[in-house]
């Protein structure tokens, strides 16, 4: 399964004799001892199935059973639960760094800056989450560059929410970290750096804050803060740079990661450009899920990957934001996402490598996609 921080692990207790188990959106594993149990789901996996037909073939009761459990469900009732865990914020839309395995670098966008009360309208709407773990101010931007970061910092505060940070650390000056430290709203921070090399960081980033972003890092980490370094770029450079940067900081306790190379669902056409393209139905994604998009200017939209925010669903000022998620236009969005609906020859997902059958971190694996057990599966388990 995905996540903001990469690969997680679903909730699995004991199966103890189970022939089967089902994962929830809490991603809980809920399993079940009655084989014929998953033949009726792999029966109605593909396309719709008359509920007297499945009957006929499986029974009244155990049909009853994976109708009360929603795993069974009218077609029209499809795609209507989410599970939010994170809230993501564009509280600007400026970056001074121009990384080539980055958007930026090739159509930077206008500058722009959310005002103060529609950010704390989407906080104060997020705050009754409970599983919201915490929130993020990126988007292709750089943070730390906002002129109301502190104050957006007092009312995560005020509101006890955490802030994941995704920073190019080249302006976390000591006042910014003195801050997180004194709020205590700090997540985890992670930051950008593709490489340890000065030249090699100058031609990766088009930025010459070197030797800023690496006074900025050890002072972070010398705070004792979950740290983790993303190592951005090309696999092989990718790969030289994680071990180079493991060397100095992994026995201070900073996490080394090296992210799926992503052209951003063909938003990059330089040589990070994949060429992914997905025919058919699509086959499910966790992104809008589990995290809600806030463009600057408030719009909720598709996912991390949508550059151009270009599936756009509602406005954090139309109304609650549950009512948001249960509009037309979002349930109209994750019904092509899961294959529901056909979804446009140009719509954004056809593009994003997170729908080829072999990503290996691929959160939805839907029946009538992929082949179960005993059977080789595009991806090489079982």
């Amino acid at each position: 399964m995905t996540d903001s921080r990469g690969p997680a692990w679903p909730i699995i207790t004991d199966p103890g004799d189970a022939t089967y188990g089902v994962i929830g959106l809490d991603r809980r594993v809920d399993w079940q001892h009655d084989p014929a149990g998953l033949a009726a789901l792999e029966r109605a996996a593909a396309e719709p199935v008359e509920t007297r037909t499945l009957i006929g073939e499986f029974g009244e009761r155990l049909v009853r059973l994976l109708v009360d459990k929603s795993w069974l469900q009218h077609p029209d009732e499809l795609c209507r639960d989410y599970a939010l865990k994170t809230g993501q914020i564009e509280v600007t839309s400026h970056c001074n760094w121009g990384c080539r395995y980055c958007p930026v670098s090739t159509d930077p966008k206008p500058r722009a800056t959310m005002p103060m009360d529609l950010f704390t309208e989407i906080i104060d709407k997020l705050s009754v989450y409970p599983d919201i773990r915490f929130v993020t101010f990126h988007f292709f931007n750089e943070p730390t560059l906002d002129r109301f970061f502190d104050e957006r910092v007092e009312v995560l505060r005020q509101y006890g929410t955490k802030l994941s940070l995704y920073t190019n650390a080249s302006a976390l000056t000591p006042k910014k970290i003195e801050l997180l430290g004194e709020s205590a709203v700090l997540y985890h921070l992670i930051v950008n750096l593709p490489a340890l090399d000065e030249e090699e960081f100058r031609s990766q980033t088009g930025s010459n804050t070197y030797r800023a972003t690496l006074r900025n890092l050890d002072a972070a980490i010398g705070h004792g803060w979950p740290v983790a370094i993303a190592v951005n770029g090309k696999p092989d450079t990718v790969a030289r740079n994680a071990q180079l940067l493991e060397e100095r900081y992994a026995g201070r306790g900073v996490e080394i990661r090296a992210p799926q190379v992503s052209d951003r669902a063909g938003a990059l056409t330089n040589e990070f450009h994949q060429g992914v393209y997905a025919p058919g139905r699509l086959r499910g994604c966790g992104w809008p899920l589990h995290h809600a998009y806030f463009s600057v200017t408030g719009d909720m939209f598709i996912c991390c990957n949508d550059y151009y925010q270009r599936e756009v669903y509602g406005n954090i000022r139309d109304g609650s934001l549950h009512e948001i998620m249960m509009s037309p236009a979002a349930l109209r969005l994750r019904r092509r996402v899961f294959g529901v609906e056909q979804a446009p020859d140009d719509y954004i997902c056809r593009t994003c490598h997170d729908q080829k059958p072999d990503f290996p971190h691929r959160e939805f694996r839907p029946l009538a996609s992929f082949p179960l057990i005993g059977e080789q599966s595009t991806s090489g388990t079982h």
